[in-house]
Parts: structure tokens; C-alpha cells; sequence
């Protein structure tokens, strides 16, 4: 009797510390903040946490008794959950076996993922707005750049055309005495003719020059013609020969002014760019120069040019003696659309369009600086 006593009160005790378990174990549920659902195997539910009616927008009492709505698998998985309020919510679901009140179980727990899927689906339509604005702004930045380099070229014109007076005037000067010559030519040969001293040695000598004066007048327009036309390619070119035809654009008014011009450059210099724009570079220095001297009266003016090579840079500098330029302007000469000049005699962007030239079109430098008694401008290219 005793025993049996002892095995019943045994029976009684581990009941009771199973039933103190179980509270402890449903005040945990409770208490924790994932959604818990206890599933017996027929389905049904036994158990909701609270968390778990926030998440599914159900109370405990419309839940127990129920089937559970989603499918249970021993894995993780995502599930969508649409609650009579018409709210979606996204939740994590893991499901083990456990027992409950003495019987096989699932334990369902549920992970409300609603923020982090909406955070993310924030992060990726940032991220879609991004890579759109990026994709808006490699557009507008090749507008921008293929509206200045149109801008560029423009300013080219319009310097061009500037310039394009006084290169007519030059070429009129130069056609002026060859022009005489042919003139003389043509009637030296009716007098010869007159008084009997007409030979055919006399006729041909005659003949070859004036093909050869006329040749030279041909070659004044083809260069004049090249000049404006555009370079759509790099090329390589002696700067030597780049030199000499931008002097001989503008020889007669260097003439007319009494401009002496000395010339060191190799002839085996060759660099690698814009000829034509190489030379609107040169025209724009020069005539800087020649303006200068006629400005401030200069004496006995002069334009050195000296063309060498510095590490592995094609150097061509443009040094005169007129006078230098100020000190208070020197930082500010190839701003756009600055000038000293009057507005008649200058616009202000040749410098500055030299300076783009050489710089953005091929990738050299062009600076100055004040030399004693004068300014020097010094260009560097790659070759």
C-alpha cells in the first residue's frame, strides 16, 4: 500500500511540474514577439500567441478550432498573408515538430519580414530611379558636350571670320605686285614685238614667268582655302610648314608695319593634331603681337619663334618686345570674351579659343608669361 501510495503522489508531483511547464512554456510564447501557432497533426489550430493574431489580423478564439491556412513543411519559407482588414503582410515561417498537451505537434513560428520587404522594395526602386537618372545624365552630358563642341566650333568660325578681312587684304597685297608683273610681262611683249627685238627664246623665257607668277597667286588661294576649311582627323604635320603658311597669311601687314619675324624651327619637328586649328592658334598670337606693337609704337618691333623638343613635348614659343603684358591682367587674358581693346578692334575670345584648341583638342598646354622687354606665349603638344 505504501508503494503504491509513493508511485501515485510520484504521478501526482511529475503531473504538476508538467502542467507548471507547460504554463511556463505558454507564458513564453506569449511573451516572445514572433508569432507562434501550435498545429496539431490533423491541422488544426491549438494555440496563437498574440503576436501572431497582430500578424495575421485574427484573435485566438477565430483561429483555435480552425485549419491552419498555409501549408506546413519542415523548411523555411516566405508567405504573403492578406488579412480581413485587406492589409497585406509578408512574413518568414518555420515550422519544427515538437508535442503539446501530450501530443505529436508542429510549432509554427512567424517572422513579420512586412518592413524589411518594403525597405527593400524602396532600396530597389531607388535603385531602378538611379540607375534611370544616370542613364538621363550620360544623355544630357553627351548633349552638353556635342552642344559645346558645336559651341567650339563656332567660336572657330567666328574667329575665322574675323580674321577672314584682314587675310583678304593680305592676299590683295600680295596679288597687287604679281599682279604689276604680269601686267609688265604682257606689255613688254608688245614692245618687244613693236621693235623687232620679239624672239622665241625671249617668248618662252617670258612665257615661264608668268606661269611661275601666276602659280604662286594660285597657291595664296588654295592655302587660303585650306585654312578654312574644317579638320575632321588628327594628323601628323611639320610644324615648320604650319609656321611658314601662317606667316604667309599675314606677311604683308607684318611687312606693312615693319614687323621683323625670326623663324628657328626645325624642319623634322612633326606633331600630331588639328593643322588648320594649329595655325588658327599661331594667327591669333601673331596678330595679338602685330596689334600690340601698332598700339603702343613700338620701335623696331619683333616676333621670335623657336620651335624645339622638351621632354618628349614639341615646344613652339612666340616671343615679341612689346612692352609685356600687365601684370594685374596676365591671370586673366584667356578668359572668354576678355579684351583690353576697344570693342571695334577686338572680341575678346581669341586667346581663349587658342587656348581650347590646344588644350581640349590636343591635349597640349598653352601659357604665358612676361620676358624682358616683351610677353612670350608657350605651346606644348605631344608628337
Amino acid at each position: 500500500m505504501a508503494e503504491a501510495g509513493r508511485t501515485r503522489k510520484q504521478r501526482e508531483k511529475d503531473d504538476n511540474e508538467d502542467r507548471m511547464l507547460q504554463e511556463r512554456f505558454r507564458d513564453f510564447l506569449t511573451r516572445i514577439a514572433d508569432g507562434v501557432v501550435l498545429v496539431n497533426r490533423r491541422g488544426t489550430v491549438r494555440f496563437v500567441n498574440p503576436a501572431a493574431e497582430t500578424l495575421l489580423g485574427r484573435s485566438a478564439a477565430d483561429l483555435e478550432g480552425e485549419r491552419f491556412p498555409f501549408p506546413l513543411a519542415e523548411e523555411t519559407s516566405e508567405i504573403t498573408v492578406t488579412r480581413p482588414d485587406r492589409e497585406t503582410r509578408f512574413a518568414e515561417m518555420r515550422v519544427v515538430e515538437t508535442e503539446w498537451e501530450g501530443a505529436s505537434a508542429s510549432l509554427v513560428t512567424l517572422r513579420d519580414t512586412t518592413e524589411r520587404r518594403l525597405m527593400e522594395e524602396r532600396l530597389r526602386e531607388n535603385q531602378e530611379r538611379l540607375e534611370e537618372l544616370n542613364r538621363t545624365l550620360e544623355e544630357k552630358i553627351r548633349e552638353e558636350v556635342d552642344r559645346g563642341r558645336e559651341k567650339d566650333h563656332l567660336l572657330i568660325l567666328q574667329s575665322r571670320q574675323a580674321a577672314m578681312g584682314e587675310m583678304i587684304g593680305s592676299i590683295a597685297h600680295q596679288w597687287r605686285q604679281p599682279l604689276t608683273a604680269v601686267s609688265l610681262l604682257i606689255q613688254d611683249l608688245g614692245e618687244t614685238y613693236v621693235y623687232g627685238d620679239f624672239t622665241k627664246e625671249y617668248l618662252d623665257a617670258t612665257i615661264r614667268s608668268a606661269l611661275n607668277i601666276i602659280q604662286h597667286m594660285s597657291q595664296t588661294i588654295d592655302d587660303f582655302r585650306d585654312f578654312f576649311r574644317r579638320d575632321r582627323e588628327p594628323q601628323a604635320f611639320s610644324l615648320r610648314s604650319i609656321v611658314d603658311r601662317a606667316l604667309s597669311f599675314i606677311e604683308t601687314s607684318l611687312r606693312y608695319y615693319t614687323i621683323a619675324v625670326d623663324v628657328d624651327v626645325d624642319d623634322d619637328l612633326i606633331v600630331f593634331g588639328y593643322p588648320n586649328e594649329f595655325s588658327q592658334v599661331l594667327l591669333n598670337i601673331l596678330g595679338n603681337a602685330k596689334d600690340i606693337f601698332r598700339e603702343r609704337c613700338t620701335e623696331k618691333p619683333v616676333i621670335r619663334i623657336h620651335g624645339f623638343r622638351e621632354n618628349r613635348k614639341t615646344v613652339l614659343t612666340i616671343t615679341d618686345n612689346g612692352g609685356g603684358i600687365p601684370e594685374e591682367i596676365l591671370d586673366r587674358i584667356f578668359e572668354p570674351y576678355f579684351t583690353t581693346r576697344k570693342r571695334e578692334n577686338g572680341t575678346g575670345i581669341g586667346l581663349w579659343l587658342s587656348k581650347t584648341i590646344i588644350e581640349k583638342n590636343m591635349e597640349g598646354t598653352l601659357t604665358a608669361c612676361n620676358v624682358e622687354g616683351g610677353a612670350r606665349f608657350r605651346i606644348e603638344v605631344g608628337s
